[in-house]
This record gives C-alpha cells, structure tokens and sequence, in this order.
C-alpha cells in the first residue's frame, strides 16, 4: 500500500476542513430561512385570528368579543381599543348587529424578527335592525404586528377600501 505524501495529505485536510465550515454556513443559512418563515406565518395566523373576531363581533356577545380582541393586542393598541369599546358596544346593541365572519387569504407584506405588516381579506355576513336579510360584505385589512415576549399581537388596523 502506497502511503500519502505529507502534501497531498495536508491539501486533502484542507479541502475536508472546507467542505465542512461550508456545509455549517448552509446549514446555519438554512436555520436562519427556516425560523424567518415560520415567524412570518405566526404573524400571519395570529393577524387572521384577531381580524375574524373583529369582523364577526355581534350584539349578543360584543362583551366577550371586545375582551378576546384586547388580548390580542399590544398596549397602545389595547388603550384605543378600550376607548372606543363602550360606544361600539352600544352601537351594536342598538342596531341589533349580527356578524360573522372569515378571513379568506393573508399575506406578510414585509417582515422583521420584531414586527410585520399583514394584510388580510376576509369576508362576512352582517345583519342588523336595518336590514331584511344578512348582507354580504368583503374586507380588506392592513394588520401591523409586533413580536411581544414571542407573541404576535396588533399594533395597528386599517380598513383599506
């Protein structure tokens, strides 16, 4: 059996040793895609939760809605939330509003490991004292996120036309 000179030996060390950081780099790259994507879809989800429930609060159970909305939300959002619960609230229970809802598609627009912009199309059935049968309605909702201590709540929503 032949034996390896200590050259060939050194530059087949050095080729194995580079194969190797290179195959660490793809793998920390692929990781890194991984967890990225994965936090882009946690955002998403949680975006479509809090939009169903927005556009599917009723007048028979506004109370428990607007509490699970406030759960969803981060603290300034929570604040302007709350300030406007109590009108909304009665607004419902005047019109006798009946609302359900469901998102239909959503996408993360842009995304960092901190916060996203999601936007959201839903669609629904919205009834009240003023109309003879549930009318059908679309939405289309731009979400801002914000990662909370490793939750996805809302920092902003915007109705777009």
């Amino acid at each position: 059996m032949q034996r390896l000179s200590t050259r060939t030996f050194a530059l087949l060390l050095v080729v194995a040793l580079g194969l190797v950081v290179l195959a660490g780099q793809r793998a920390w790259s692929w990781r890194e895609d991984v967890t990225a994507e994965q936090q882009r879809a946690e955002a998403a989800a949680a975006a479509s939760t809090e939009v169903t429930r927005l556009i599917s609060v009723s007048a028979k159970d506004s109370e428990e809605a607007f509490e699970t909305l406030l759960e969803g939300a981060t603290a300034a959002f929570r604040s302007d939330l709350k300030q406007q619960a109590s009108a909304l609230q009665e607004a419902l229970k005047t019109n006798k509003v009946d609302a359900e809802g469901k998102v239909v598609s959503a996408g993360v627009a842009r995304a960092t490991e901190e916060q996203a912009t999601v936007y959201v199309a839903a669609t629904g059935t919205v009834s009240n004292s003023g109309t003879k049968a549930p009318q059908q309605r679309d939405y289309r909702v731009k979400v801002e996120m914000r990662n909370v201590e490793s939750r996805w709540l809302v920092s902003g929503l915007e109705f777009i036309p």
